[in-house]
């Protein structure tokens, strides 16, 4: 387990890592911070990391819900279906993790096409 990992809980890492690409894209609206090619690159690999690792997260979010759901941890609202609810939410995180997938592939793509120009 990461330092980060020890000393934050999964919620506050995952505001974290949404505040990190709210303030990317501040810091390179209009090209602003960015200095070079390499930015860019680093930038596009980075994203990569991070779009690999986004359907394991959306598939274990779907698991945990399920044992919740299982174990008669999940509430509803009145008149609430909750395997309704439960296969909805399973369905968006599966289409979540196959949309990063394909954010993935076309970052690589990109990361890929970039390497061909020269600085």
């Amino acid at each position: 387990m990461t330092e980060l990992a020890s000393t934050m809980t999964p919620r506050e890492i995952a505001g974290q890592a949404a505040h990190a690409i709210a303030v990317l894209n501040e810091l390179t609206h209009g090209g602003g911070e960015l200095s070079n090619l390499s930015d860019v690159r680093d930038i596009v690999a980075s994203l990569e990391l991070i779009g690999h690792e986004l359907p394991q997260l959306c598939e274990q979010l779907a698991r945990f819900l399920v044992v919740q759901h299982e174990d008669g941890q999940l509430g509803c609202e009145a008149g609430v279906d909750a395997d309704e609810s439960v296969t909805e939410v399973i369905e968006a995180l599966a289409a979540a993790g196959q949309a990063a997938d394909m954010m993935t592939a076309a970052l690589t793509e990109a990361r890929a096409a970039s390497s061909l120009f020269t600085p």
